[in-house]
């Protein structure tokens, strides 16, 4: 079903790469602290000479350098908890919005499709919209591939099976991937040359969902 399309992994819970995460902050403080100590010791030793300035600069800077550190580790805990404990469930209840739709079958889109027309599967998602996303359920069924908002007024988007050019995972930022772990990628499906069949979403299980466009086992 077209190239681009590649098997991808589950990630795992979130977590912070403590080490990256830590000098990274470590250096930030060290820097911090070396300028507050110069600027302490050209307000303190006024009228001394230059080499005695810089003296007082390399006596005093092993103690900075260890206060950063030691408090560098601090607030890499206190991440380390925030992100496992507040930003880890904030982000799969994000990943798996609830719908407001509601029908005979629990699914809130059936008067979409055709009478023929059968889901393969549902999973909820968002969709990306500008910078910003749009709640829902995204759907295979044996003809289309579907996202239904979750508000009633939202349009429907859908393009054909057989239509779909390619699938891949769109992997997060790498400024943020090297100090936060598991962040999943968001799946991006293209239907065509135009922008409108061309769409990203987030979902929590984007693997599950490009396993949707992988050849048959006959068919490989």
């Amino acid at each position: 079903m077209g190239d681009a399309i590649e098997p991808g992994r589950r990630e795992g819970r979130l977590r912070l790469a403590f080490w990256a995460a830590f000098w990274r902050i470590a250096l930030f403080l060290a820097v911090l602290g070396e300028l507050a100590l110069w600027a302490a010791i050209r307000r303190q030793a006024v009228g001394f000479p230059p080499r005695v300035r810089l003296a007082f600069l390399v006596v005093y800077s092993p103690r900075v350098l260890v206060s950063a550190a030691l408090l560098a580790g601090l607030i890499t805990q206190a991440l380390d908890v925030l992100v496992r404990l507040a930003v880890d469930p904030m982000l799969r209840r994000w990943l798996q919005p609830a719908t407001d739709r509601d029908d005979d079958d629990g699914r809130g889109f059936g008067f979409h499709l055709d009478a023929t027309e059968r889901v393969a599967d549902a999973r909820p998602a968002r969709m990306r919209v500008g910078r910003g996303s749009r709640p829902g359920t995204l759907v295979l069924t044996d003809r289309r591939l579907w996202f239904f908002p979750s508000a009633w007024d939202g349009e429907p988007w859908s393009v054909p099976r057989d239509g779909i050019r390619s699938a891949s995972l769109d992997p997060p930022p790498p400024a943020l991937a090297r100090v936060v772990r598991g962040l999943p990628p968001q799946v991006v499906v293209s239907g065509g040359a135009g922008p409108e069949s061309r769409a990203t979403f987030a979902l929590a299980d984007p693997s599950a969902v490009l396993r949707w466009f992988l050849p048959e086992p006959a068919a490989r």
